[in-house]
């Protein structure tokens, strides 16, 4: 009698697992930099590097990493003050869209629940923001999906940008430090301002390649066809043109390679299948991306030329260069 496969059983393992990589230690460095920068700054003698950027493409596991990291540090936990009033040292936001920097502001104190009374203008309102992130206790500020903040990409919206992030790390007597995560438009507001650059640490989240990650992508299948799924994977699942496949099919993107191998697992459980394939893949592929079979990565023949961002451009016109990200 076949084994019953429990599919939801297998999408809860799955998607509580988290592969730690060398990415997790680097990104707890760098936060570890701001986490005793601020308590040199409360001896008189910090450093003036008060903002981490935290760079890379959609899919790359920048946001779950910080997610996952952020609870370990204890002085941004919230607690009780001397009142019994709520403290709560950490925000954690991502922009409203469409946003531009009121918006932003406003954003900013609506996770400190704090209202916004009365017409305020647009500098006005940020001299509010600043007293109350100091009266509130506010240590430290995530923003993810920071590039959503650029309305365009003009030199005033840029410099806007630019000024705003230099002054939430400049309040009086309070030292606020910053992180910020995106896609590389990003990077735009560290380019041409040399005071917020010298402001700032960066990190990288590389996209993965082939051959050089060839061990990392066998050990995401591996670890989530077997372990988290208790399947066994097909042959044509097992050679490095597959790998090679995968990784070209995810652009490269570590959460995103590991979600089409999720993915994959739950079709063929979904369909009562103890085993994963090749066609399980090409399938979710096609369902994520919307491409023709002669655009599928897994089984066109010249997938090596084929670009997963372009996977709809046979019936859409591809987006005009120098447009928001």
């Amino acid at each position: 009698m076949a084994r019953k496969i429990d599919a939801d059983a297998i999408r809860q393992r799955s998607r509580d697992r988290y592969f730690e990589t060398g990415r997790d230690k680097r990104l707890v460095k760098f936060i570890d930099k701001l986490r005793d920068n601020a308590k040199a700054l409360e001896k008189g003698n910090g450093s003036h590097r008060r903002s981490l950027f935290v760079i890379g493409e959609t899919g790359s596991g920048k946001t779950r990493s910080i997610r996952r990291i952020l609870p370990l540090i204890a002085e941004w936990q919230p607690s009780k003050d001397q009142y019994g009033d709520q403290v709560t040292p950490l925000i954690c936001i991502k922009p409203p869209k469409p946003c531009g920097m009121r918006a932003l502001a406003i954003e900013l104190l609506t996770a400190m629940r704090v209202p916004v009374r009365g017409r305020k203008t647009d500098p006005e309102l940020y001299v509010f923001l600043k007293e109350q992130l100091r009266e509130r206790g506010v240590k430290a500020i995530w923003i993810d999906e920071m590039q959503d903040v650029l309305r365009n990409n003009t030199p005033k919206a840029i410099q806007a940008v630019q000024d705003v992030l230099k002054a939430l790390v400049q309040i009086d007597g309070w030292p606020i430090h910053t992180i910020y995560s995106g896609v590389p438009a990003l990077a735009t507001f560290l380019q041409g301002d040399r005071q917020l650059a010298r402001r700032s640490y960066v990190m990288r989240y590389e996209p993965m390649e082939f051959p050089d990650d060839a061990e990392w992508i066998e050990k995401i299948v591996a670890v989530v066809v077997l372990e988290d799924c208790g399947m066994t994977r097909s042959d044509d699942t097992q050679t490095d043109v597959f790998r090679e496949k995968l990784c070209r099919a995810a652009s490269g993107a570590f959460g995103q390679l590991v979600e089409i191998v999720q993915e994959a697992c739950f079709r063929a459980a979904d369909n009562g299948q103890s085993q994963v394939k090749l066609s399980d893949f090409s399938k979710v592929y096609e369902e994520m991306t919307g491409c023709t079979r002669r655009d599928n990565v897994f089984v066109a023949p010249n997938w090596r030329e084929i670009v997963p961002a372009n996977a709809l451009d046979d019936i859409a016109p591809p987006p005009k260069s120098g447009r928001g990200a």
